[in-house]
């Protein structure tokens, strides 16, 4: 009986040292920054955007297939940001991204909104974006994001605060790197797409242009 026990202690050990553990993958999403040197549009009001927020525990990695970790080479906050901001070009707004660090005050988010002539000032949060499967060879893999938007006047005072949740379902097989790329893309979409598709959002967008 105790060489049995040995016989499979040893065997235990054996797989534990023979098993790889996780690796990383840096998936190579497109981050859409072209969308704010492209030609401004006469007329059309000026949307003042800032990076969402990360509040992520961990804010490079955005998702776990089997074992492997997933990041993406430009952070997932700001990639998120870019393609709010292409979506507002093609709503008719320009648009310009500035830098904040830190909190702001009302006063200092006023100030930073006059000086670029801004109609608006765009902010917010990511607080979930993940993509997983635990094996995913058998099961669906799944994506979660989840963020919230704020929008402030010349004052600093609050126009709209809102917060989205999607989440998206893909087979990943054994193909799994260009599967997890494209569930990244599919899930950042359908985070921006639950933005811009809100009733809500739309008339804002309206009442802002035709003011």
């Amino acid at each position: 009986m105790k060489s049995l026990t040995k016989f499979w202690l040893l065997g235990f050990l054996v797989m534990l040292v023979t098993t790889p553990g996780c690796t990383t993958w840096n998936a190579k999403i497109e981050d859409m920054s072209d969308v704010y040197s492209k030609p401004a549009i006469a007329g059309a009001p000026k949307v003042i955007i800032t990076d969402l927020t990360d509040n992520r525990r961990d804010k490079k990695l955005v998702g776990r297939i089997s074992a492997r970790n997933l990041t993406t080479e430009t952070p997932i906050n700001i990639i998120i940001t870019n393609r709010i901001a292409s979506k507002l070009r093609e709503a008719g707004f320009n648009i310009q991204k500035v830098e904040l660090t830190g909190l702001k005050t009302k006063s200092e988010l006023a100030e930073v909104l006059n000086r670029n002539n801004g109609k608006i000032l765009f902010t917010g949060i990511l607080r979930q974006f993940f993509i997983e499967s635990s094996d995913a060879a058998s099961e669906m893999a799944i994506g979660r994001v989840s963020f919230r938007i704020d929008i402030l006047d010349e004052r600093g005072e609050p126009l709209l605060s809102s917060a989205y949740s999607t989440s998206t379902r893909k087979n990943i097989g054994l193909d799994d790197r260009a599967a997890s790329e494209e569930l990244i893309k599919e899930t950042i979409q359908a985070g921006v797409n639950k933005l811009v598709r809100d009733s809500g959002f739309q008339r804002f967008l309206s009442q802002v242009k035709n003011k």
